[in-house]
């Protein structure tokens, strides 16, 4: 499907305003950033680093019998959780706030 603008903008629109957002990116096809609540500069380095880890995660999914796509990636630390989803014509790549009672309790 078509990924024009409007659809770009409605989808970060709802991706911003979820409790817990602190950073949104949304890169186009050839891993440039097209929106983005973040700086120029902090925006290019994380679309350059999900490139490299969006490679190495197709080449182990690709060696699973059958062959499996990157549908999400999700990677959380202490303080922030990373969501990545791809598609054909975008990537949505969202840093949030990973806080929460258990992990508190276990750091």
């Amino acid at each position: 499907p078509k990924r024009t603008q409007r659809y770009i903008d409605e989808a970060f629109r709802l991706v911003a305003e979820k409790p817990g957002v602190e950073e949104v990116l949304i890169i186009n096809r050839s891993g440039v950033p097209v929106k983005t609540t973040m700086g120029k500069q902090e925006a290019l380095q994380h679309a350059c680093l999900y490139d490299n880890l969006r490679e190495k995660c197709q080449a182990f999914l690709f060696k699973m019998e059958p062959p499996q796509p990157l549908i999400m990636l999700r990677v959380r630390t202490k303080n922030h959780e990373v969501i990545i989803t791809p598609d054909g014509k975008i990537t949505i790549l969202v840093v949030q706030n990973a806080r929460d009672t258990f992990l508190g309790s276990i750091y």
